[in-house]
């Protein structure tokens, strides 16, 4: 970590400060419980992996940790994917793996413990963010302190924005991927008709509307395709987001085709208007696993909808607008709450 980056993450209050006190920072997703020591001044320093679907829970992770080290820390911020409701979360693709602020607190002897959900990190992480972390679709590759949206297609559809203070950053978590989907031409109307049959329970109101999420999203976008498939009288024999993408990329099938490329001008859509609503003259940052491991799906049509906005087209494509592929958001973000909270 540059120093420039920690100057950027804010000065560190004064529990950071103290020479006999570390801080304990954790990313924690389905596979991977990534566990790091902070240091004084805010440098992510010695870090540990521990699997999230063995035998070992998050607390016990912790106290290994700590033990490691010598001491117990004074505070954690733990990043987690899944969502966190009154300081508890159980993890999306881990049923095994559930906790919240008071067990890890206890575990820890005290510590004071914050956990994030996973895009409220990922939007934490924007404080510190640099021209290394991003490939520019629109503007330029700088960051003023201006407010920043960030959204990614994964399991679910994460998103979060980052506002400032003055030089003080805060972040707005939500749950910006359940916000309304639907049809934007008459060709797409059999699509969402079939969708609502695929998936009833994501359906909004007595019409076509779905929820983004289930069609921006590994666990929708199968079922997408489906129905995809299905408006247009074609089988459907891929079951995986993954093995969609790339028969769309070798354009080796018509409905995968055709769904990755709704897929990319919804996800483009969706991320123009939210930009909108926060005014992300800071940048709007789309990242995720789907997102780094379809780098191609962000061509001109990406652009182009993403500024599709009619009379407001102008204000969107004041927007700067990038892919973020920092793959250490999670670390970063627990790290950057840390320091300035």
């Amino acid at each position: 970590m540059s120093k420039a980056g920690q100057d950027r993450g804010g000065t560190p209050r004064a529990q950071l400060m103290e020479n006999d006190m570390w801080n304990l920072i954790a990313d924690v997703g389905g596979t991977n419980m990534r566990l790091a020591e902070v240091s004084a001044e805010g440098e992510i320093l010695t870090q540990e992996r521990f699997q999230t679907k063995g035998e070992m829970t998050l607390e016990a992770a912790c106290v290994q940790f700590a033990n490691s080290r010598g001491s117990m820390p004074a505070r954690a911020v733990i990043a987690a994917a899944g969502v966190v409701k009154d300081g508890a979360v159980q993890l999306t693709n881990a049923d095994n793996q559930s906790f919240s602020e008071t067990s890890l607190s206890q575990a820890l002897a005290g510590a004071s413990v914050k956990v994030l959900n996973d895009f409220e990190a990922a939007a934490w992480s924007l404080a510190t963010v640099g021209p290394e972390d991003v490939t520019t679709l629109q503007g330029k590759a700088e960051f003023p302190k201006d407010p920043c949206l960030i959204l990614g297609p994964g399991t679910g559809l994460g998103v979060g924005a980052l506002v400032w203070a003055g030089d003080v950053p805060c972040v707005v978590p939500g749950e910006g991927g359940h916000v309304a989907l639907g049809p934007r031409t008459p060709e797409e109307v059999p699509i969402f008709k079939a969708m609502r049959d695929e998936w009833p329970e994501v359906g909004m109101g007595e019409g076509l509307i779905v929820e983004a999420e289930a069609i921006l999203s590994g666990t929708g976008l199968p079922l997408f395709y489906r129905a995809v498939a299905k408006s247009m009288d074609l089988t459907a024999p891929l079951d995986n987001g993954a093995d969609i993408f790339e028969a769309a990329k070798a354009k080796l099938d018509t409905a995968a085709m055709r769904a990755v490329e709704l897929f990319a001008r919804y996800l483009a859509g969706v991320a123009g208007d939210l930009g909108l609503v926060f005014a992300a003259k800071g940048g709007v940052f789309v990242t995720g696993g789907v997102a780094a491991a379809n780098p191609w799906m962000f061509d001109e049509a990406f652009v182009a909808a993403f500024n599709a906005g009619g009379r407001h087209t102008g204000w969107r494509q004041e927007l700067p607008l990038h892919l973020y592929h920092q793959p250490n958001f999670g670390l970063i973000g627990a790290r950057n709450y840390l320091v300035n909270r």
